[in-house]
């Protein structure tokens, strides 16, 4: 007897077969038929994982965004200052928003008419970038170039100040000039004074 496929196996499958169509397709020439017939399931199947169209669009950004933090954890790793990471992190992040495959998800999030969906990732995502930043800001403080007593709390502002960028409703063309910006800004806020890359 053949063993069936796991709920999170099964979830998965959809939500990959909804990243390829939306990365060929596009996300609004891709319909949940064309998902459950790349996933190779029943159109009913879907609605036991989602609830709707917008909701799979969650997941997949969603999973876009793990894959972020975990590029953005990979490139600011040992070997570099705290002002690199920063940099580094801004970096990471403004090629996420670029790359041709997500560009047209990363715009349809920041559609005003979309921000439900987008304050519902940010709640997911930013929490999840916390340990990552704070340890930027601590590495900081021990290198001597941030002067912060709290760097939990400098983190939260750190990231709130680089989802403000978002809020404004920055477009994604403008995204690498505005995130520069915002780091330059934050190293001034960290107390780092005249130190580069």
């Amino acid at each position: 007897m053949p063993r069936t496929k796991s709920r999170d196996a099964r979830r998965a499958e959809l939500v990959s077969a909804a990243a390829i169509l939306f990365a060929e397709r596009g996300v609004a020439n891709t319909a949940v038929s064309d998902i459950v017939k790349a996933a190779g399931v029943a159109q009913g199947t879907f609605y036991l994982y989602f609830e709707s169209k917008d909701d799979v669009i969650l997941a997949v950004v969603e999973r876009l965004g793990e894959a972020m933090i975990d590029d953005a954890a990979e490139r600011v790793g040992a070997g570099h200052s705290a002002v690199e990471k920063m940099h580094i992190l801004a970096g990471t992040l403004s090629s996420a928003a670029a790359r041709h495959d997500t560009a047209e998800l990363v715009q349809l999030m920041h559609r005003p008419k979309n921000r439900v969906l987008h304050d519902r990732l940010a709640e997911d995502l930013i929490p999840r970038f916390m340990p990552l930043v704070q340890s930027i800001i601590e590495r900081g403080v021990e290198e001597g170039v941030f002067r912060v007593s709290d760097a939990r709390a400098a983190a939260w502002f750190v990231l709130g100040g680089l989802h403000s960028i978002e809020l404004a409703g920055t477009a994604a063309p403008d995204l690498p000039a505005a995130l520069a910006g915002a780091v330059e800004l934050t190293l001034r806020a960290l107390g780092c004074r005249g130190q580069k890359p």
